[in-house]
């Protein structure tokens, strides 16, 4: 034992040599690793630091106070910190973790801060380097990530006076050709214009999409490509509101699953609640007496994207307070790419409705005595004797509904000679008892 104390001291001064040795060599691939990265982002863009410190063995390393700026954007963090680098430029600069924090995204548009990101094995398959006077593109829609986490994020996009913080977000298995999770806790959208709105989601889970191929396609073309994946969605407490209440769900659930041409899905609201405009903005609920719509949705549908055509098989709406309908139809010319403008181009190919009634048919009956300043009781008499005694069996069935509705569901079917426009059939039905609207709509109106 004795012999070993004059090598202790030996020991020791290799040990720090050593760790010397390694800290130079890691600090001399850093010094190139930053040299290499400034040179591919180009000429345009700069890339600065306070401090930069290797981790162990040079595959790693820890900044302060960072700033990348480009043309189209400022990136900011407090702090960095890289582990697990390998790969190259051609292959693809992987990164095992990446950890931001205190984070800035500034555009000529938006501004994104965020607490916290914290980014597990990301590769950068970017194979084109600067070349001239030709920034290397992010490519945001080719990145590879196994698992992102954005802590205390906050949108603002003063175009639109719109800001948008979430508290919580993870994003699994990002990139082309992957079914991706999302899960989101917190979410509020406020949009500051005259009257402010507010938007609100407790959680939204979303399995299955490509996300990576959906980036993509917006960037190519600006539409959002059809995918094939089976995918899934669910939200909690959902909320908009103004200088009123005028939405709440407390669960949504989606389950889509497709093919090249075909989409099938099921969607369900649970406990929605739907709140009249206001006696300022008085909306089809004001008209027929009720404040709010209170009730549950389940809705079946089947699209052929080919053909433009969506089938409802079936849509069920239950109301505690108005009564329930089922119904089954079909749908065409749906514009597939641009799903707002569905009420413009929409056609009824067909429809088949059943209503049990609650309170809904009196709530009209009292509206429209309203509108004609009458006595309910005076134009629901009137009104009665006037179906009744129609040649038509259509308008005897309705009155027979309205003499007695819970006892009478109605039935409605609509086959029209050609299709009717979503924007048209309002107008139509009002127009029901004229046989020559009905006869071109097929419409025919029963009670069993």
């Amino acid at each position: 034992m004795k012999k070993l104390y004059p090598a202790i001291p030996l020991l020791i001064l290799v040990l720090l040599v050593g760790s010397w040795g390694v800290h130079h060599f890691a600090q001399r691939r850093l010094e190139a690793g930053i040299a290499d990265f400034r040179a591919s982002i180009g000429p345009d863009a700069t890339f600065s630091y306070a401090t930069a410190r290797p981790r162990t063995l040079a595959r790693g390393a820890h900044f302060t106070a960072v700033t990348y700026h480009n043309p189209a954007m400022t990136l900011i963090a407090a702090d960095v910190r890289l582990g697990g680098l390998t790969g190259n430029n051609v292959q693809g600069e992987k990164i095992g973790s990446l950890v931001l924090r205190n984070v800035k995204v500034m555009t000529t548009s938006n501004t994104i801060s965020l607490d916290q990101v914290e980014l597990s094995n990301l590769v950068l398959p970017n194979t084109a380097r600067a070349a001239g006077d030709m920034a290397r593109p992010l490519g945001f829609d080719s990145l590879v990530l196994d698992k992102g986490a954005f802590t205390n994020m906050h949108l603002a996009i003063p175009a639109s006076q719109t800001d948008v913080t979430i508290g919580r977000m993870t994003v699994s298995q990002y990139g082309m050709g992957r079914s991706s999770h999302l899960d989101l806790d917190r979410l509020a959208t406020q949009i500051n214009l005259t009257p402010t709105r507010r938007i609100s989601v407790e959680h939204i889970v979303v399995d299955g999409p490509d996300f990576a191929s959906e980036v993509a396609s917006l960037i190519q073309s600006g539409h959002l490509v059809h995918e094939r994946h089976p995918q899934t969605m669910d939200l909690k407490k959902v909320e908009i509101d103004s200088t009123h209440p005028m939405l709440q769900i407390d669960h949504v659930t989606t389950s889509r699953f497709s093919t090249e041409t075909e989409d099938k899905m099921d969607t369900k609201l649970d406990h929605l609640t739907l709140w009249a405009t206001g006696t300022d903005n008085p909306s089809i609920l004001n008209a027929f007496g009720y404040d709010h719509f209170s009730g549950n949705i389940h809705a079946n549908s089947t699209s052929d994207r080919s053909a433009g055509r969506v089938h409802l098989e079936p849509l069920t709406i239950e109301s505690p307070d108005m009564g329930n309908l089922t119904m089954v139809s079909e749908l065409d010319q749906i514009p597939f790419d641009d799903m707002a403008i569905i009420p413009e181009t929409a056609r009824i190919v067909s429809a088949a409705m059943t209503w049990d009634d609650l309170s809904l048919a009196n709530h009209v009956v009292a509206g429209l005595a309203k509108s004609r300043d009458m006595d309910v009781d005076t134009y629901r008499q009137n009104l009665l004797s006037t179906l009744s005694t129609s040649d038509d069996a259509s308008m005897r069935a309705m009155g027979r509904f309205l003499q007695s509705p819970q006892d009478h569901p109605l039935q409605i079917a609509l086959r029209p000679m050609k299709p009717v426009n979503l924007m048209m059939l309002g107008v139509a039905l009002s127009m029901a008892g004229d046989p020559s609207v009905a006869a071109p709509l097929g419409l025919t109106i029963s009670t069993p």
